[in-house]
Order: C-alpha cells, then structure tokens, then sequence
C-alpha cells in the first residue's frame, strides 16, 4: 500500500494544473522516474521519487492526467495500487481505497512524447552562470507579482548594478506593460545579462506546485534557459527546465 497523497503530490509536480498530460511512468526496483515535456515544448523536467511505489518494473503510458488526477481526488488515506497486463504490457492501472476500486486507461508508453537529454551541454554546471537558494520569501513575491498582473504572460530576468554590487532582479510585464519588479536577495552572479523573457504562468504554476519544498534551487543560463530543482521532502526531487520567449512582448 501507498499513501493516496504521496501519487497525487507526484503527479501534480508534472501536470502543473494539467499543462502536461502525456507521460512515461519508468519504474525501477528501487524508485519511479518521470520526465516530461510541454506541448509548446518550452518546459520540460523530471519527477523522481526514490522509493518503490508498489508496482512491477517497467514502463507505464498515461495519455489523460487530468482524469487520473480527478479519480485519484475522490480515494482518501492510504491505498493499493495494481495494473493490469496483455501480451506483456500494461493496459490498466488499478487504484483502491475502502470505498472505491479504480481502473484508469493506461497508452502504450512507446508514443508518449519524447523529452529532452538532460546531459544536454547546455545544461551543464558550467552553463549556468547565476544561482540562488529558493525561500518562501521569493515564491511569495513571485506569486504575488503574477496574481496583481494576472492577464501578462510574460516576465523577465537581468542583471544590473544596485547600492550594494551587482544584483538579480525579476520583472512581472514587459517593457510595455505594467510592471511589478523585486531583487533576489542572495544571489551568486557570475555573468551579467540583460533581459530574459519567460512564461510567467508557468513559473507561477512550478512554484505553486513545489510550496512544500524541503530546499531548492534556481539557476540561469544567459542564453535563456532557467533551472528549477527542488528537495520536496523525504524521497522527492524534482526539476525544471524552462526554455525563454523569443519576444520581449
């Protein structure tokens, strides 16, 4: 048996309120990997939870995790969690607490869609050239920031000198539109930039999604590609890669 919370918290670090749907479940003997990739192709990322989770090695396809997660929303405490096979491959995923049995649908993992190398270069320690400890303080500011300017989809990351050196600074809106703007306390800044847009929403969403966070931290790559990874407590990390807009608009 699994607690019903442990899936479900794994399952909305990916979906991040249903923007990610299809995606290869990997179990090993030892822990279940998952990595995925938006249709916009602009996010991608990884869940690995380092603990069994009750079912047989292999690959598992989920094409819909909009309905997975809205069967899994009416089981409650702990639950048990089975598939069932044909000629080999799983063909329905089996959850039940001690009021519901549930079969969800599962595809064949072989056309779920392909994600990126995250051995890439560009995703290499050397590419990032500014990082920062993720705190409540920052999810807070970001959030904020997001929610008074709710209709902009867009924000920004530079560097610029302040009173005290050089400093990180994130700006909800464009240069032409209202702008909600704060500094990052504490950041390491090797490479002075200009500014980098990104997708506002989603930033909000991978947050929100991680606010029971252990630790965590954010990197950049100046050539537009922001590092997301976090410690979500006991056997849970997770991490993001968010890809720039091509327009500052």
């Amino acid at each position: 048996m699994i607690s019903k919370k442990v899936i479900s918290d794994i399952v909305s670090k990916y979906s991040l309120s249903n923007n990610i749907e299809k995606v290869k479940w990997t179990i090993t003997d030892e822990k279940l990997l998952i990595h995925f990739i938006n249709p916009s192709k602009n996010l991608s990322g990884y869940i690995d939870y380092r603990k069994e989770i009750g079912l047989k090695p292999g690959d598992y396809g989920i094409f819909n995790t909009s309905t997975l997660i809205k069967m899994l929303n009416i089981l409650d405490g702990d639950i048990l969690i089975d598939t069932t096979s044909k000629n080999g491959q799983a063909i329905e995923l089996k959850m039940a607490d001690t009021n519901y049995d549930i079969k969800f649908n599962l595809a064949n993992p072989n056309v779920t869609p392909e994600t990126p190398n995250f051995n890439d270069p560009a995703l290499n320690d050397e590419s990032f050239k500014v990082s920062f400890n993720i705190t409540d303080e920052f999810i807070t500011r970001f959030v904020k920031s997001k929610d008074a300017l709710s209709e902009l989809e867009t924000f920004t990351i530079k560097t610029r000198e302040g009173f005290n050196g050089e400093e990180l600074v994130f700006t909800v809106g464009t240069n032409i539109t209202s702008t909600i703007e704060f500094v990052v306390d504490d950041a390491t800044i090797n490479e002075s930039f200009g500014p980098i847009p990104f997708d506002s929403n989603l930033m909000k969403e991978i947050l929100k999604a991680n606010k029971d966070y252990h630790s965590g931290e954010i990197r950049i790559n100046p050539k537009g590609i922001i590092d997301v990874h976090l410690h979500c407590g006991n056997d849970l990390y997770t991490g993001y890669y968010l890809v720039r807009k091509q327009e500052n608009n």
